[in-house]
Order: C-alpha cells, then sequence, then structure tokens
C-alpha cells in the first residue's frame, strides 16, 4: 500500500491511497494518519479510487482514525470507492457512518 499526501484544500488534507488494504498494510494506515491527527490535521478526504482490495483489518484501521479524528473535533469523507470497496463500506455500516463521494470535486462542494 502507498499512502501520498495530495495537497490540502479548504483546510481539508487530501490523502490517497494505492494497493490493499489488509493486515499487513492498514496498521501503516493507522499510524499515517493518527500521526497527522497528532500533529494538527482534523479533516480529511481519502481518495480510496486506487484501493483494490480491503480487508476487516483495513476496515478496523479505518475507525480507529475515524474515532480519533471525531475526539478532535473533525471530519473524515472517503472519495472514488471503487465498486468493490463500496460493497465492503456498505455491507460493513460504514456507508451510513463515514461520508463518501463519487469525487473529490464533489466532496469539496459539500465541505
Amino acid at each position: 500500500m502507498e499512502i501520498k499526501e495530495a495537497g490540502k484544500e479548504k483546510n481539508t488534507k487530501i490523502i490517497s491511497i494505492e494497493g490493499r488494504m489488509d493486515a499487513v498494510s492498514a496498521p501503516e494506515f493507522e499510524e499515517k494518519m493518527v500521526g497527522l491527527v497528532d500533529q494538527g490535521e482534523t479533516s480529511f478526504i481519502i481518495n480510496l479510487g486506487e484501493v483494490n482490495y480491503m480487508s476487516s483489518a483495513g476496515l478496523r484501521s479505518i475507525l480507529v482514525v475515524a474515532k480519533k479524528i471525531k475526539e478532535e473535533g473533525g471530519k473524515l469523507i472517503f472519495v472514488n470507492l471503487r465498486d468493490e470497496v463500496q460493497k465492503i463500506f456498505r455491507i460493513s455500516g460504514f456507508s451510513s457512518m463515514i461520508p463518501t463521494y463519487e469525487s473529490l470535486e464533489t466532496a469539496l462542494e459539500n465541505i
């Protein structure tokens, strides 16, 4: 998995993730995101357009990060979910807890 900081718009940090979010890579995501929150970032848009696999470990790390961001009064949004990942979000109930949008542009319009 590769995590890239893709800039900042409207006081929102944009992060792009590529690859698999599984038991091996999820801790890296969690560590990176918690580190950013600890540095004072509290609003994030995460682009999952290049995530081709999400396991329960990936979902767990997202939940940990979402709780941390909520504690800080921040916002977490996901964009560009592939069909497989969108289905996992829907089945797990994540799509009702965390906003998702089809594109970065749409997410920025709704901040």
